[in-house]
């Protein structure tokens, strides 16, 4: 059994690498070129993924992703758009699912706690993607960190989001004490400020700890146990382990910035970028084998209404995010939904209303930003900034 598991993992490893090769040498986001094809094999084959993508994603693969994005931002550039990061990531999460649940509303397809669950989850925008491209054209650093810092920070209020929009959505499954104001909005608050309180607190003995070491195979063992603990701790606590897990990373990249603790920086730096694409490249294939192109057109209306409010919510957050006209074309075309939202959508209980219908709206929220818009996003950036490809080599 385990033998045949072992197989299959490796199988969808080694199948999904070869697509990314391909994509690269073709100009195509590996993001896209995986999503699509795996929608194409489910629908043709009915593939199964070898491991519960839920649990997987939110306690496997999804701590890694987090560090190893805020690991890299850029901390000067942070600290310089920190307030426009907050505001695209809080009130512009908010108004995004609020956004998307309203123009699902207004379609009677689900109710309306029904559709701001829905909005919520398709509020959690997936920076891999845009990030693979950024690799390849010339982006300006501020314009890389407001995206990358946008989407940590989205992920965290989104999930929060989720939490809160599911307990209204399915009232006799929680506990009456829940519907108190404090529960509703305190806590969620809360529970993002505590995780970045947590991550940042347990970046603290690790980075004294790496004062003991020379050892480049340590350093790197080091941060892996960060990454993990952070988010697992604040999770343990009901805290938001996407927060813990960023801000771990970037307050143990800051102390490093200012002390030698880390005598192999190149060496962890690439362990990470390695670790990531790895990561991404199976993330990515396995939700387009979770995806039936097919079964999307049994249910026309919540797709036309998902891929309205997509469109309609990141064009107001574009607009008004006070960037320069080049900056909310980015952010406009970076809105892109990802395993997350997949990952939500699964873990809804079976007592959720309309719950597969909620799955065909999030599949084609996945297919329309990744693939239809991310197909051809590396020449509209290109365009953007009149900047010429980075070599392949």
């Amino acid at each position: 059994m385990i033998e045949l598991a072992v197989i299959a993992l490796v199988g969808l490893f080694t199948i999904a690498l070869v697509i990314s090769i391909a994509a690269e040498r073709l100009r195509i986001p590996a993001a896209a070129a995986l999503v699509g094809v795996g929608a194409m094999i489910q629908s043709t084959f009915h593939a199964r993924i070898p491991f519960h993508f839920g649990p997987a994603l939110l306690y496997v693969f999804l701590p890694p992703l987090i560090f190893e994005a805020a690991w890299n931002l850029h901390l000067d550039s942070l600290a310089k758009n920190a307030q426009r990061i907050a505001c695209l990531a809080l009130p512009g999460t908010i108004a995004t699912a609020g956004i998307i649940g309203l123009i699902l509303g207004m379609t009677h397809v689900v109710s309306w706690p029904i559709a701001f669950l829905f909005g919520s989850i398709v509020s959690a925008t997936d920076p891999v993607a845009v990030v693979g491209i950024f690799r390849r054209v010339n982006i300006p650093i501020d314009v890389k960190t407001i995206i990358e810092g946008e989407s940590l920070a989205n992920d965290g209020v989104a999930v929060a989001l989720f939490t809160v929009a599911l307990a209204l959505s399915v009232p006799h499954a929680f506990q009456p004490e829940m519907f108190s104001f404090g529960n509703l909005v305190v806590m969620p608050l809360f529970s993002l400020w505590g995780g970045s309180i947590i991550g940042a607190t347990i970046a603290l003995p690790v980075c004294l700890a790496l004062r003991a070491t020379r050892a480049s195979e340590y350093e790197v063992a080091a941060t892996v146990s960060l990454a993990y603990l952070s988010y697992l701790v604040a999770s343990y606590f009901h805290l938001s382990g996407i927060f813990a897990t960023a801000a771990s990373a970037i307050t143990l990249r800051g102390l490093l910035s200012s002390r030698n603790f880390l005598s192999h920086r190149d060496d962890v730096d690439v362990f990470w970028n390695a670790g990531a694409a790895i990561t991404n490249t199976v993330l990515f294939f396995a939700t387009g084998l979770l995806i039936d192109p097919v079964a999307l057109t049994h249910n026309p209306l919540i797709v036309i209404a998902t891929v309205c409010g997509l469109i309609a919510s990141r064009a107001i957050i574009a607009v008004c995010s006070l960037c320069e006209a080049k900056t909310r074309a980015v952010l406009f075309l970076a809105g892109m939904r990802g395993a997350l939202p997949i990952a939500l959508a699964l873990s809804l209980p079976e007592a959720v209303p309309s719950r597969d219908l909620i799955f065909d709206g999030v599949a084609a929220s996945v297919i329309l930003t990744i693939v239809i818009q991310g197909a051809p996003l590396e020449p509209m950036l290109r365009w953007i900034y009149r900047s010429t490809p980075k070599s392949l080599t």
